[in-house]
C-alpha cells in the first residue's frame, strides 16, 4: 500500500451498479406512495434547520505545515515539493458565505432523544475554479461532516449488502429481521454502529464534526478519472476535514463535549410526544441578539498507508497526525424558523462530489456516494415538484 493512494475493490463496479439500482428501489419503497411533501433523503432524513454562516480561510503558513509533514512522515523532498496546499478553497485568505444544514443520521424522522449520528452539511458559496464533472452547481463547495470520526461500513460490497437488508426489512413484516441478521453476521460493523452512533449532544452548535472520508489536495499532471475504481490512483496529498467547536472569546479554546442531560432525556421519553429538541435549541440559541458560535476548520493529513483511505471504519489517529487549523466557521444571530427557510433546508442538494476538482473525494465509500447521491436528490426533487436552483446568500 502506498501513501496518498486509493485502491479499487474486488468486484467494485458490480456492487456499485447494484447499489445504484437499489437506491432507486429504496426511495420508491420509502416515498412512492407518500404525498410529495413527505419525500426526504434516504439517510439523514430529519432536517433540524438551515442556518447561514461565514467560512473564513486563513493565510496559513504552508511552509510550517510541510515542515511538520517532513518530521512526521517518510515523504521525500520531491513528494513534499509536489504538495501545494494553497489551491482551490485554500488558495488565499478569504471569507465565504455558507449555508449549513443540521440533521439527524437516521433513515427516517425520529425523536431527537434517540441515539444517532448528527450531521452538519456545509455549502460554501462563491467558490471559483475548475469543477468536478459530477458537480450539480457552478460556484459552491460542499463539505459534509458528522459527529463521528468514522463510518461503520468497510466496503462497497458491505454497503450494498447492508442497505439490501434494510430495504428488505421495509418490504414486509416477515422480513423485519433482515437488518438484524446482517448485523449479527458483521460483528465488527455492529460494534461500530452500536458504540459510535449513540450520541445525544447538548447542542449541535457546540459539536465537533469530522468528514470520516478522505479528499485530495490537488491532482497529479497525469491524473485520469477513468482509472479510478479500476487501478490504484495516487494523489499529491490526501486529507480529512473537521470542524472543531471553540469558545467565542479569545484565545478560542476547544469546547468539551457535552451530553444532553439524562434527566431531560428521560423527561422527553416519558412525555411520549414528538421530540424536536435540536431544532428548538437552534431556534432559541440563534434568536439571541448576542449569539456567536465558532468552529476551527481543520485538515488532517494521511501520513502512513495504515491510515486507510478506502476503509472509512478506520479513524486516523490524531496523536500521529493532528488536525491543522486552516480557517474558521462562524454562525451568529439569525431567525431560522420560517416556513421558507424550512423548505429551503429540506430541498437543499448537497454532495461531496459538488465542488472543485482539486478537492476530489477519494476512497471506496466516496466513489459510491458519487453514484448514490444524485439518484436520491433527483428522486426527491422530482417527487416534491422542485426545479432545483443553485442557492445564494
Amino acid at each position: 500500500m502506498k501513501l496518498f493512494t486509493e485502491y479499487p475493490e474486488k468486484d467494485e463496479l458490480k456492487y456499485s451498479h447494484l447499489m445504484s439500482d437499489l437506491a432507486t428501489k429504496r426511495m420508491e419503497n420509502l416515498y412512492g406512495d407518500e404525498k410529495k411533501e413527505a419525500a426526504k433523503r434516504d439517510t439523514h432524513a430529519k432536517t433540524h434547520a438551515a442556518v447561514q454562516g461565514t467560512l473564513e480561510i486563513f493565510d496559513f503558513d504552508e511552509a510550517a505545515i510541510k515542515q511538520e509533514l517532513s518530521q512526521r512522515t517518510s515523504l521525500t523532498e520531491a513528494q513534499l515539493s509536489a504538495i501545494s496546499l494553497k489551491q482551490g478553497l485554500f488558495a488565499k485568505a478569504k471569507q465565504y458565505p455558507v449555508w449549513l444544514r443540521f440533521a439527524n443520521g437516521a433513515f427516517s424522522v425520529k425523536n431527537d432523544y434517540e441515539p444517532d449520528t448528527r450531521s452538519m452539511a456545509v455549502k460554501v458559496m462563491g467558490v471559483e475554479g475548475e469543477r468536478l464533472p459530477e458537480s450539480h452547481e457552478l460556484k459552491t463547495q460542499d463539505i459534509i461532516v458528522h459527529n463521528v470520526e468514522f463510518f461503520f461500513v468497510k466496503t462497497i460490497k458491505d454497503f450494498y449488502s447492508f442497505f439490501l437488508a434494510v430495504y428488505r426489512s421495509g418490504l414486509s413484516p416477515f422480513l423485519k429481521l433482515s437488518t438484524l441478521l446482517w448485523l449479527l453476521f458483521h460483528p465488527y460493523e455492529f460494534s461500530l454502529l452500536k458504540n459510535g452512533f449513540k450520541r445525544t449532544p447538548k447542542s449541535l452548535l457546540t459539536e465537533r464534526y469530522w468528514s470520516a472520508s478522505a479528499y485530495s489536495i490537488g491532482l497529479k499532471p497525469d491524473f485520469d478519472p477513468t482509472k479510478t475504481s479500476l487501478v490504484p490512483v495516487e494523489y499529491p496529498a490526501v486529507i480529512k476535514y473537521a470542524f472543531t467547536p471553540i469558545s467565542s472569546q479569545p484565545p478560542h479554546q476547544q469546547l468539551p463535549f457535552q451530553e444532553r442531560p439524562e434527566s431531560e432525556l428521560k423527561r422527553a421519553k416519558a412525555l411520549g410526544s414528538e421530540d424536536n429538541y435540536y431544532r428548538e435549541d437552534l431556534i432559541q440559541a440563534l434568536a439571541k441578539s448576542d449569539a456567536q458560535y465558532y468552529w476551527d476548520f481543520q485538515i488532517q493529513f494521511q501520513i502512513s498507508p495504515e491510515m486507510s483511505i478506502d476503509d472509512t471504519t478506520i479513524a486516523w489517529n490524531e496523536e500521529e497526525s493532528p488536525f491543522l487549523t486552516v480557517g474558521r466557521l462562524t454562525v451568529k444571530h439569525q431567525q431560522v424558523n420560517s416556513p421558507q427557510e424550512d423548505d429551503f433546508g429540506e430541498n437543499l442538494r448537497l454532495s461531496p462530489w459538488n465542488g472543485l476538482a482539486v478537492h476530489r473525494p477519494v476512497g471506496a465509500i466516496n466513489r459510491l456516494r458519487g453514484l448514490v447521491y444524485p439518484i436520491v436528490a433527483e428522486y426527491r426533487h422530482k417527487k416534491r415538484g422542485i426545479k432545483y436552483q443553485e442557492p445564494t446568500v
